[in-house]
């Protein structure tokens, strides 16, 4: 059995970004366990960057403006300072791998899972499915955890088709949101992003209270993307999930701490996770190598607060099919790049300020109270 100071289950976005930048100065062993044979082009990680990062030389693509549109109204904002990027999981994978292939000492359990973990006195032994068996002071653990949504939370589903064909326009901005009229609670919305000339990705999601089977949200894709003349292009790829919008609490005890979407990275009334995994990973790298414990990933209870709020108006607009408004009044009313920080969870002062005063005042206070007062019963429960 191998001995490993710290071993990093599942390699997805948290991991390797933090593996890159343990790779120059941790000095332990560390074992990384992932299922999947990588890379693979499955994911696409977009967002704005407002820091730098080590995954800057994969940026495949970025734009300096995006739109929003809802019936008639049509909103292009923009920033020449903070661009909205691009990222293939496949390239973050290959600069992840490369990097920790130069460490001898680590080690990579690939096509492996884990079936079974024990807690002993010098920590964790980790047993794979193909019988294979090491030890782990710390475990970091991404593997998705099984999640019950209540209102006001939603879960971000989608499915993406890559497409190509020679009259494919690569101009224009991204298109994060063009929302669409139909039956499906919460939102449902057409997310564009013109690659290159040729080669475009087009997404379908929807907020809903549970997600819908793959087959049922891709069948509406079809169908979309031959309404818009696209159904004859070639489909180089496909990508599919389903994001838990709720904020997920910090799991970190006896050695073993669930991190990225799992330890509650992601944004929840946003989906974004890829650029507040880099700050966490920052942190988290910086402690590890001074010796101390790793960093959780961290929460800021007055955005999670903030979230829960407008995720609450977007039910009670939905019933009067006005939730796209929510999004449309950010968008029309909030200096761009004060909204943009607002959404990497990056804000100033007078952002949150900003974003408040672009929403109506009289139905976020009754958003609010609602939201309050679930939270209030919660808690009663839980100490019941």
């Amino acid at each position: 059995m191998s001995d490993f100071d710290l071993a990093l289950i599942g390699f997805g976005a948290a991991a390797m970004s933090l593996a890159v930048r343990l790779t120059e100065g941790y000095p332990g062993r560390i074992a990384i366990i992932e299922p999947r044979a990588l890379p693979l082009d499955d994911q696409t990680w977009c967002g704005w960057r407002i820091e730098d990062h080590p995954f800057v030389g994969q940026v495949e693509r970025s734009w300096t403006s995006w739109s929003v549109s809802h019936a008639d109204e049509h909103l292009v904002r923009g920033s020449q300072h903070i661009p909205y990027e691009m990222l293939r999981s496949s390239a973050v994978q290959r600069h992840a791998l490369e990097a920790v292939g130069g460490r001898e000492d680590w080690t990579c359990f690939s096509g492996a899972s884990l079936v079974h973990a024990t807690l002993g006195a010098d920590g964790w032994r980790l047993v794979l499915g193909d019988g294979r068996q090491l030890s782990a002071r710390r475990v970091l653990d991404s593997r998705a955890a099984m999640l019950r949504l209540p209102r006001p939370w939603v879960w971000q589903s989608f499915i993406g088709r890559e497409i190509s064909g020679p009259d494919l326009d690569g101009s224009g901005p991204v298109r994060l949101m063009h929302f669409l009229e139909d039956d499906e609670p919460l939102l449902t919305f057409v997310y564009e992003l013109p690659i290159n000339a040729g080669r475009r990705l087009i997404e379908l999601t929807r907020f809903t209270p549970d997600p819908p089977a793959r087959a049922q949200l891709g069948g509406a894709l079809d169908r979309l993307l031959d309404e818009r003349g696209y159904g004859g292009f070639t489909v180089e790829r496909e990508e599919h999930g389903n994001l838990p919008m709720a904020p997920i609490g910090p799991y970190n005890r006896d050695g073993w701490m669930r991190i990225g979407t799992a330890g509650g990275s992601m944004r929840p009334a946003t989906g974004y996770a890829f650029h507040g995994i880099q700050q966490w990973a920052d942190r988290c790298a910086q402690a590890l190598i001074a010796g101390n414990e790793p960093f959780p990933p961290g929460r800021q209870r007055i955005l999670d607060w903030l979230d829960g709020v407008f995720l609450e108006s977007l039910w009670a607009d939905a019933d009067i099919g006005r939730a796209p408004e929510r999004f449309m009044a950010l968008f029309r009313k909030t200096p761009a790049e004060s909204l943009v920080r607002f959404l990497m969870s990056q804000p100033r002062p007078g952002d949150v300020w900003g974003v408040l005063r672009a929403l109506p005042a009289p139905p976020m206070v009754a958003a609010a109270a609602r939201y309050s007062l679930s939270r209030s019963k919660l808690a009663q429960r839980a100490q019941a």
